[in-house]
């Protein structure tokens, strides 16, 4: 196998290492359905490359992008990497689940693929009939994983380099018509460097995730990163995981694994359904890393007193802030020690100040997710733009080298995004110490068991059910310590005074809600008109109406 001339550095640089040095060493184990499938290096290249070959052969050009709505399985990898070696991009997307509503996702799925103007989607078998039927697009193949046996693997790799864009990464929220941040080369291999440096990741280390490969969490820290630094992976399916969370410390187990990314809600997950008869051997992990949710200290107290005896002690915890368009990590806490906490003044904080609180007042505690990772800057923003000193709350700023290119095919709105090389994230956060504490976001987002819901979305889809006053329904983000996690709210106003109907509305709303993004458990919070608060714009306030909410509720 050789390649076609490149400039810079190259995401399957690592490909060409791992092929030449250790051909028949695994890359990862996919377990699904009770048993165990592996990849190795060879097989991972081969794979790769008749996919290459098909996408070759069916016209599609170095730069188009080839989207990927794939089940737990093999071509999640081969497929990816296909694409990167045939010199276009590739992007995952969710696939539809059974609580979502199969039009709007499908709908909401077609005008992403036109606006990224995708040239193949790949998709698997339990979705055709449905893509048939309602992508009837000619611009846009469909693929499926077998079809690429038939093919001879691709000989000359055309994959692209440097500055070229290597891959496009989506929220992990609501369909809707996502942002694609768009990554070079460089930015990622700058990325993967900065992470495994601030975690001292080595070459045989082991990756054990059940993370969808759609969100970046899983695509950097649980593909991508043990890909380039000559690791492995242990691959679960997301849904049987969510059934059986005992086959995540199974897996470390059998597998030795030394890495664990989990958003904040998998740790209480982990801890509530832990059976004492479950016992596994977790000494080999050297950090089980919280990520993607906020970081709560008490869930992870839970975790690790939950799983003591297997191994599980508090240094071998730690948080990450990350988000998409940084590439993935943006500060990490070191392993080897607990993440530290902060005890803070409560009434400081609600004044935009992060100071350590004095003897008598009140203390809120919150984790540092610690300091920039290589190659990242960080700064705290006030209203007019300007930095703020140390201990003041602000906007998160960031700039590095593992920052994005901008989103595709929307010049306009990444510009403004991108200021002087600097990228405003919407987090609030201050710098305490140099490390980095976020105390709440701004942009309309609600962070629901590791997946990022957009308000308006939800807002849109509750505003359609007869009943809700148009325009007065917002969608709140209430944390909830129990879970480790948030839980959706949506607060509507409404006429309705009987019982039996309001009722009726609260079942109907919650419906909508999971129609919308496939999750149960959202609270219908019905108020009668005027409730909501709203700016002088006519906007919804967020955060006014989710502490009038708060307020209540005490």
């Amino acid at each position: 196998m050789h390649s076609g001339p490149m400039s810079g550095p190259s995401l399957l640089d690592p490909i060409r290492r791992r092929l030449a040095t250790a051909p028949g060493a695994p890359f990862v184990h996919i377990l699904r359905d009770g048993r165990s499938e592996t990849l190795t290096n060879a097989a991972l290249a081969e794979g790769a490359a008749r996919w290459a070959a098909l996408l070759a052969a069916d016209g599609c050009r170095p730069g188009e992008v080839v989207v990927l709505v794939l089940r737990h399985g093999p071509a999640l990898y081969t497929a990816f990497l296909g694409a990167m070696l045939a010199g276009c991009v590739p992007a995952f997307l969710p696939f539809p689940t059974p609580r979502q509503d199969p039009a709007r996702y499908w709908d909401a799925l077609d005008a992403l693929l036109r606006r990224s103007g995708a040239a193949c989607l790949i998709a698997g078998p339990e979705d055709t009939a449905a893509l048939r039927a309602r992508l009837p697009r000619p611009a846009c193949r469909l693929r499926l994983p077998g079809e690429e046996a038939a093919m001879t693997p691709l000989a000359a790799w055309r994959g692209g380099a440097g500055d070229d864009i290597a891959l496009l990464q989506h929220s992990s929220g609501t369909t809707g018509l996502q942002k694609g941040v768009a990554l070079s080369h460089r930015a990622v291999l700058a990325q993967l460097d900065a992470c495994a440096a601030a975690i001292g990741f080595a070459a045989g280390d082991v990756v054990a995730s059940w993370l969808p490969l759609y969100h970046d969490m899983g695509l950097m820290a649980c593909f991508l990163l043990p890909l380039a630094k000559g690791g492995a992976v242990v691959s679960l399916d997301a849904f049987e995981w969510v059934a059986r969370p005992a086959l995540l410390p199974q897996a470390i187990a059998a597998h030795r694994a030394r890495w664990c990314w989990l958003p904040n809600f998998a740790f209480e997950h982990l801890a509530r359904h832990r059976r004492p008869e479950e016992w596994h051997d977790l000494s080999s992990i050297r950090a089980f890393i919280d990520c993607s949710e906020t970081c709560r200290a008490e869930s992870l107290d839970r975790f690790a007193a939950g799983f003591a005896d297997c191994g599980v002690t508090p240094d071998r915890l730690a948080c990450c802030y990350a988000m998409a368009e940084a590439g993935f990590a943006v500060t990490q806490t070191p392993p080897g020690r607990p993440p530290p906490r902060l005890a803070l003044a409560a009434e400081a904080l609600a004044r935009g100040e992060a100071r350590p609180a004095s003897p008598g007042e009140r203390v809120a505690t919150l984790l540092s997710v610690g300091r920039p990772v290589g190659g990242m800057a960080l700064r705290i923003l006030g209203p007019d733009g300007m930095a703020l000193p140390e201990g003041r709350i602000g906007e998160v700023a960031l700039r590095g080298d593992s920052l994005f290119a901008g989103w595709h095919r929307q010049p306009e709105a990444s510009a403004a995004a991108l200021r002087d090389g600097w990228y405003r994230t919407g987090d609030l956060g201050a710098l305490v110490g140099g490390e980095l504490v976020v105390t709440g976001r701004r942009k309309e987002v609600i962070l629901l068991r590791g997946r990022t819901l957009y308000a308006p979305d939800l807002e849109a889809a509750a505003n359609r059910v007869p009943g809700v006053h148009p325009g007065r329904a917002a969608a709140l983000g209430v944390p909830d310590p129990a879970s480790g996690t948030e839980v959706l709210v949506l607060v509507a106003e409404t006429d309705l005074t009987e019982e039996p109907a309001r009722r009726a509305l609260a079942r109907a709303l919650r419906a909508a809600l999971e129609a919308e993004t496939g999750l149960g458990g959202a609270v219908a919070a019905l108020r009668p008109p005027g409730w909501l608060v709203k700016t002088t714009s006519g906007k919804l306030s967020r955060a006014a109406n989710l502490a009038k909410y708060l307020a209540e509720a005490a």
